[in-house]
């Protein structure tokens, strides 16, 4: 072993990326044995993260690192590292260095959007596909992140350069790049669910939740997100349809949330969490009246509608479903909108690609039930549920 050891770290020293990469991913074999790769993690850091290296080489070292402990000096080391490679002539380098900052320590990423954050801020506006989405992937890993949250409490500058990057993260969703829009739709809809669940364990009593600073920054960002997708719902709508059908499915979630949550009033109660509401029109959308909210509503259950029945897609059924569900509840919701649903939901019952997912479609749907009218309601319960329990009964 340590002579392979030694071999490895050899060809690190080398100026050759072939033998670099071999080496890399030598070392990424040992740590998924679970050996002890700690010297080699030092010396990829130390001849790769801070020396000039090929994109590649760069991230097999990050994915190293990912993989082992560094001391404090080595992650000095690593930070000096991305602060070169931020300004490297090759993006896809730059790229590499982007992504490993989900992987950072708590105070080194503080260290590192403070001094960096106008090269950090200039991945947004690259020509390459590929460092928009390293940039729009990993901040929205990073910045949902309870640490960061905890931090930009403390740190008023830092909290305005986070906040800047929401926005445009945010714009990102009308990317050119099909994987960098995605991976937009995606952070946002990840925003929304961190804020939500949240917000629910501070309802239940749970105290290892975010302060009421901390709730209140969460809120501004899903505010402010909230906004940008019902002003510009149209366009999201027609960039989403133009996405690969496989991608479409992350799309769904962030219009659902922000188009309810203006429809229904909740976005009022989510600007006084953030303290951002208490004057009118204060980073808020402007909605005219009622009939707007339901114009706007109708509008996202007519663009998800046919993905109900000409979806081949179970995941993808499921998810549309549910979130026309959602949107049934709203002021001015329609029956027909949650019948639709269930009735595309209750399809995959037999979907064996979907059998463990049975016991989420009868929640799905018994939890429902009450936004159907009542022959409605008898009909689905007889007709989709009991009787093919009870069949499945009598066959046993």
């Amino acid at each position: 072993m340590d002579i392979l050891y030694a071999q490895i770290q050899a060809d690190l020293r080398s100026n050759d990326a072939l033998r670099q990469t071999g080496a890399l991913l030598q070392a990424l074999q040992q740590s998924a044995a679970g050996r002890d790769i700690s010297i080699l993690a030092k010396s990829a850091v130390e001849e790769i993260v801070a020396s000039p290296a090929s994109a590649v080489c760069k991230k097999l070292a990050f994915d190293l690192i990912r993989s082992s402990r560094l001391t404090a000096d080595l992650w000095d080391t690593v930070l000096s590292g991305i602060r070169s490679d931020l300004h490297f002539p090759d993006p896809d380098v730059t790229a590499a260095a982007i992504s490993i900052l989900a992987a950072l320590p708590s105070h080194a990423l503080s260290k590192l959007i403070t001094d960096s954050n106008a090269e950090i801020s200039g991945c947004f506006d690259s020509q390459s596909d590929n460092l928009r989405f390293s940039i729009t992937e990993t901040l929205g890993c990073v910045l949902a992140r309870d640490d960061l949250v905890t931090l930009c409490e403390n740190n008023v500058n830092l909290l305005d350069k986070v906040s800047n990057w929401w926005v445009r993260m945010g714009g990102n969703m009308l990317d050119k790049s099909d994987a960098v829009s995605k991976v937009a739709f995606e952070s946002v809809g990840r925003l929304f669910q961190e804020f939500d669940s949240k917000r629910m364990s501070r309802l239940a009593g749970d105290k290892l939740v975010d302060s009421e600073n901390s709730l209140a920054i969460r809120s501004n960002w899903v505010s402010s997100m909230v906004d940008f997708v019902w002003k510009r719902r149209n366009a999201l709508m027609s960039r989403s349809l133009i996405l690969p059908v496989e991608t479409f499915r992350a799309t769904v979630f962030p219009l659902v949330f922000s188009v309810k949550a203006v429809a229904s009033g909740s976005v009022e109660v989510i600007r006084k969490l953030s303290k951002a509401g208490t004057g009118s029109g204060v980073n808020g959308s402007v909605v005219d009246s009622n009939a707007e909210r339901l114009v706007g509503v109708s509008d996202v259950v007519t663009h998800l509608a046919p993905f109900l029945v000409s979806s081949l897609d179970p995941a993808l059924i499921f998810e549309v479903g549910i979130n026309m569900l959602y949107l049934a509840d709203v002021p001015g919701g329609k029956p027909e909108w949650a019948s639709q649903s269930i009735i595309a939901i209750l399809t995959l019952w037999d979907r064996q690609e979907f059998s463990s997912a049975r016991e989420s479609i009868v929640r799905a749907v018994v939890t429902n039930l009450h936004l159907l009218d009542l022959h409605m309601q008898v009909r689905f319960l007889f007709l989709y549920l009991l009787i093919p329990y009870i069949g499945s009964n009598e066959a046993e």
